[in-house]
C-alpha cells in the first residue's frame, strides 16, 4: 500500500461517496441516491446490521480523494454508506425502516460518527491499489487449523464457549468444530512418542487437522481411543490408557505412510472397510494385531517404515484436506466429507450422492439471522445430526428451522409474524414476501406442492414435514430427510444465510 498521509477525526459530513464508483449503474446519482442504490443491489443492509452487531474497525482505511472540498471516498464506498445510514436513516430512503429495525435492535452500538482516511493524490493514483484490492487476492484465509488454533487459544477460566459465540457472531455455527480440533491437536502434541519421526510429522504441523478431522469425527472411532467431547467441543478427559495411546499412534501412522486420507473407505461410515478399520484399531488398542501377535509397542502399525498392514483402503498418498467439511457446519465434520459415501473396495472414490451421507450438507450455509441463541444452537444440532440413526428426528428438525427462520427473517425487518403462526402460515407468508422473485417463488411453491406425487417430490413440502411431526404413522426415512433439506436449504440460504 503506497504511503499516502492519513487524516484522524474525519466527519462523516466531509465524506462523500463517489458517483463514478464502478458498483453504480446509474449516473449522476447524488449522495441519497448512491445509498439507496447500494441498499437496493450491494446488500448495503446487511452491511449495516454487522457494522452494529460487530462494530467499525479501521484497518483497512477507506481511501479518499480531495474534491470541491470534500473527501470523495475512491475505496469503502459501501462502508462510508452504512455508517453514514446508520446515523441518517432517510439518507437511503424507502429502506430507512429497515435501518431503524437493526437500530432498534442493536440499541448499544457504538459507531463512529469520525473516522481516519487515507488521501490518495489523485483518482489516477489510487486506480492500480483499487485493482489489487478488487481484483486480485491481498489476503490469504487461514486455512481450518489455523482458525482452530486461534479460537481455542482464548477459552481461558472467564472466556467460555458462549463468549467465543458472542465475540464472533459470524463463527457462531464452526466454533465447536474449532474447539474439537483445538482440543485434539493440544491432546497429540502432548502425547509421548516412542518413533521420532511420527513425532516430527505431527508437530511439525505436516499432518493436515482437517484431514485427522475426519477420522476423530467417526463416534466409532472416538470410542474405541476414548476420545469424548462435550457439548462444547471440550475433551472430557485427555488421560488415554496405554492401548489407547496405541490405538492414537497407530492412526496418526496410517496418516503418516499415506494409506488412511480424507477418502478413504475406512473413514466412511456406511462402508465395510469402516468396520473393518474399527476392529483393527480394536485390536491395536487391546495389543493384539490381526493375527493375534502382540503390537510393537511403538504405537505405529508394524511393517516397515510404518506403514500400515491394513490395506490401502483410499486415494493416492499426499492427499490432502481440500474435503473440508462445510462451512457451516456445527462439527465440522459434516456432509461435505462425502460421510457414509459409498467407494469401490480398491479405496477409489466412489459416486458422492447426497442421500448415502450420514449428515445433512451444510456447504454454503452459515446462519446469518437475528443472532438468536435458540435458533442458532438449532442449525447447529441439525448440522450434527446423524441422519441415518435419526431420519426423523432429524426431519422433524428441518421443520423447525424452517418455520423458526421465516419468522425470524420477518423480526429483523420489524414485521414480526403472529407468535401462533404455524409452519402453513409462515410459508404463505413467505411466499407473499418474495411473490416477485421467480425463483423463490419456484422453491416455496415446491414446498406448497399438494395432492398426488411421485415420493422424491412429496418430501420437503409442508404436508410431508407436518405428517412426520403429528401423524403417529408417518416416520421419515435418511433419504426423506436428505430429500427435504436439498428442498430447503436454498430458501434458508435466501433468508438467513
Amino acid at each position: 500500500m503506497p504511503q499516502w498521509p492519513i487524516v484522524d477525526d474525519v466527519s462523516l459530513d466531509d465524506v462523500a461517496l463517489d458517483s463514478k464508483n464502478v458498483r453504480l449503474g446509474i449516473d449522476g446519482l447524488d449522495e441519497a441516491g448512491i445509498a439507496s442504490y447500494l441498499a437496493e443491489a450491494e446488500e448495503l443492509l446487511d452491511l449495516v446490521r454487522e457494522l452494529l452487531r460487530d462494530g467499525y474497525i479501521d484497518n483497512e482505511i477507506p481511501i479518499v480523494v480531495e474534491e470541491n472540498g470534500k473527501y470523495v471516498v475512491l475505496e469503502a464506498n459501501r462502508r462510508i454508506a452504512a455508517l453514514k445510514a446508520i446515523h441518517d436513516p432517510a439518507l437511503v430512503g424507502r429502506f430507512s425502516t429497515q435501518v431503524e429495525r437493526h437500530l432498534s435492535r442493536y440499541s448499544d452500538a457504538d459507531t463512529p460518527r469520525n473516522i481516519r482516511v487515507m488521501v490518495a493524490p489523485s483518482r489516477e493514483a489510487a486506480q492500480p491499489v483499487l485493482a489489487r484490492l478488487h481484483t486480485g487476492k491481498p489476503k490469504r484465509s487461514w486455512v481450518r487449523e489455523q482458525q482452530a488454533v486461534f479460537y481455542h487459544a482464548q477459552l481461558s477460566k472467564t472466556v467460555s464457549v458462549d463468549d467465543l459465540r458472542t465475540r464472533y457472531p459470524r463463527e457462531t455455527g464452526k466454533i465447536v468444530s474449532f474447539i474439537r480440533m483445538g482440543e485434539m491437536r493440544q491432546l497429540i502434541r502432548g502425547l509421548r512418542y516412542d518413533d521420532p519421526e511420527l513425532e516430527e510429522f505431527v508437530t511439525s504441523g505436516r499432518l493436515a487437522m482437517s484431514s485427522l478431522e475426519y477420522a476423530y469425527d467417526r463416534p466409532r472411532i472416538r470410542s474405541v481411543l476414548g476420545i469424548d467431547f462435550d457439548d462444547q467441543g471440550k475433551l472430557a478427559s485427555r488421560k488415554l490408557t496405554d492401548g489407547q495411546r496405541r490405538g492414537v499412534m497407530h492412526l496418526l501412522a496410517r496418516f503418516k505412510a499415506g494409506t488412511l486420507n480424507t477418502r478413504s473407505n475406512e473413514l466412511k461410515q456406511s462402508s465395510p472397510q469402516h468396520d473393518s478399520f474399527v476392529e483393527e484399531l480394536e485390536r491395536v488398542v487391546s495389543g493384539t494385531t490381526a493375527g493375534g501377535s502382540r503390537s510393537n509397542g511403538s504405537g505405529g502399525p508394524s511393517g516397515p517404515s510404518g506403514s500400515a498392514t491394513g490395506g490401502t483402503g483410499g486415494a493416492a498418498s499426499g492427499s490432502t484436506g481440500s474435503g473440508a467439511p462445510p462451512v457451516g457446519s456445527g462439527t465440522g465434520g459434516g456432509s461435505g466429507s462425502g460421510a457414509g459415501s459409498t467407494g469401490s473396495s480398491t479405496g477409489s472414490r466412489g459416486p458422492n450422492r447426497g442421500d448415502t451421507r450420514t449428515q445433512l450438507d451444510f456447504t454454503g450455509f452459515t446462519y446469518q439471522g437475528s443472532g438468536l441463541a435458540g435458533l442458532r444452537r438449532r442449525f447447529e444440532e441439525l448440522s450434527r445430526i446423524n441422519v441415518r440413526d435419526f431420519p426423523n428426528a432429524a426431519h422433524d428438525l428441518i421443520r423447525t428451522v424452517l418455520e423458526c427462520s421465516i419468522k425470524d427473517f420477518f423480526d429483523v425487518q420489524g414485521r414480526q409474524l403472529q407468535g401462533r403462526t404455524t409452519l402453513g402460515g409462515s410459508v404463505d407468508a413467505l411466499a407473499r414476501e418474495f411473490q416477485t422473485d421467480q425463483s423463490m417463488t419456484t422453491l416455496i411453491n415446491n414446498i406448497n406442492r399438494s395432492g398426488r406425487m411421485p415420493t422424491s417430490q412429496y418430501s420437503g413440502t409442508a404436508d410431508s414435514l407436518n405428517a412426520t411431526n403429528h401423524n403417529p404413522a408417518a416416520f421419515a426415512s435418511h433419504t426423506d430427510v436428505h430429500e427435504a433439506w436439498d428442498r430447503i436449504k436454498p430458501i434458508l440460504v435466501k433468508i438467513v444465510g
